[in-house]
């Protein structure tokens, strides 16, 4: 039989999911245990948040299940969070891959969000099944507004995450620097309180981080009523506006820097 060439898209195919594979096995120790710790990690927080109320014996900041109230906000924040470090975290560590031919920089960075994507939901899924393990009910009412916010949080973090790339590239410093937002987001996004107890003052500045926003939509799904006034456009448009400068900043100056 004759041998047939690989079309370009066969030939990036296959480069995206040789890098996949030793993302995961040079990260997770190539086990099922090692994967396995990477999934389970962000479960922490919710475990974190859970037993400060409980400890402190606070009440519940809306509802009447302080799981529920941290499931439905941090999990945006999980995606996001390790979304957004983590397609940063690797160019830096394979950066010598991009000396072979076939590997191109845009291939190293969309198999690290590749592998994020998958980890990220597994991990969103762990938690709903410890949180129901333990006697929650965190069904959604609103299946629906459910998925529009992972969908949000994952465009976000995608977003975020191509900005990442492109300044860490120019500024490898940023790969800490960029902690500072984040937990500017965290604290401000109501995922441990509710911002609308916050002052009129500052949550007129707080309506500007759209992680806020993402939560809103997400907490939309299992408390009625709340969340009308989430911007959702407002997520797409700040998302959208950072993945292309992380998209032309790729393109056009991290050569410059590779070079």
């Amino acid at each position: 039989m004759a041998y047939q060439a690989k079309s370009a898209l066969e030939v990036q195919l296959d480069v995206l999911g040789a890098l996949m594979l030793r993302d995961i096995r040079t990260r997770f120790g190539g086990t099922m245990w090692g994967y396995s710790i990477a999934v389970l990690w962000p479960c922490a927080h919710i475990l974190v948040i859970t037993a400060a109320y409980v400890v402190m014996k606070k009440p519940t900041p809306l509802g009447d299940s302080i799981v529920l109230f941290a499931v439905s906000g941090l999990s945006p924040y999980i995606i996001i969070n390790y979304m957004s470090r983590k397609m940063m975290e690797g160019p830096l560590a394979n950066k010598q891959l991009v000396y072979f031919p076939q590997v191109k920089f845009f291939d190293v960075v969309m198999s690290r969000a590749i592998v994020e994507i998958c980890t990220s939901s597994l991990s969103i899924f762990m938690v709903f099944l410890i949180a129901a393990c333990c006697g929650a009910h965190i069904i959604p009412r609103d299946s629906l507004a459910f998925c529009e916010s992972m969908l949000l949080a994952l465009f976000f973090a995608m977003g975020f995450g191509l900005f990442n790339v492109f300044i860490s590239q120019i500024f490898p410093q940023w790969l800490i620097v960029v902690i500072v937002p984040i937990l500017i987001m965290y604290f401000t996004s109501g995922t441990a309180v509710v911002v609308e107890s916050m002052p009129a003052v500052i949550y007129d500045y707080v309506r500007l981080n759209p992680l806020m926003h993402i939560v809103k939509v997400c907490r939309s799904a299992f408390y009625p009523g709340y969340g009308s006034d989430a911007d959702i456009m407002f997520v797409l448009i700040v998302s959208g506006v950072m993945a292309l400068i992380g998209l032309l900043g790729i393109r056009f100056v991290v050569p410059r820097f590779l070079n």
